[in-house]
């Protein structure tokens, strides 16, 4: 079956920061791949992130996110790097129960668990949504994982 959605953790995929919900408001851009907090804390995005969105859109492909922070501030990261618009759907919960949350996601964009790509850094967590959606399909985002470069994850959707 032709894949429908991807769905993204945000903390250690997305960017290079173990936990945005730390930071503290408001977030200034550095450069086009780095912002920074109040405090001076930085905030890398990943290498070909960016492209790798804008792929997924330009194939159909919706987008979802699926990360355990506080909503606000992981949305004022994703908006300081001008990532927010390629999102069709938000989910962003102060808890780690992200099989609860991928639940949401397939109700909410209307898909069948084995039409997604379930990106995450932690195999813990990719145990918890397999465990509750075992044909979901996933990748861990990780040097020590499946995978740990949006280009190659580009290759791994295909043309």
């Amino acid at each position: 079956m032709r894949l429908k959605a991807i769905v993204l953790d945000l903390d250690k995929v997305l960017w290079d920061h173990h936990n945005v919900s730390d930071l503290t408001p408001p977030f200034e851009r550095v450069s086009e791949r780095m912002i920074e907090d109040k405090w001076g804390e930085i905030v890398t995005l990943r290498d070909d992130a960016r492209e790798f969105l804008s792929f997924a859109k330009s194939k159909g492909i919706k987008l979802s996110t699926c990360s355990w922070n506080h909503f606000d501030k992981a949305l004022e990261v994703l908006k300081a790097f001008e990532l927010d618009r390629y999102f069709d759907l938000l989910v962003i919960e102060p808890h780690p129960e992200k099989q609860l949350m991928m639940e949401r996601i397939l109700s909410s964009l209307g898909v069948e668990e084995e039409e997604v790509l379930y990106v995450d850094d932690r195999d813990y967590m990719l145990e918890k949504v397999r465990s509750k959606f075992p044909r979901i399909k996933t990748v861990r985002f990780h040097p020590a994982g499946d995978c740990f470069s949006f280009r190659k994850l580009m290759k791994l959707i295909g043309d």
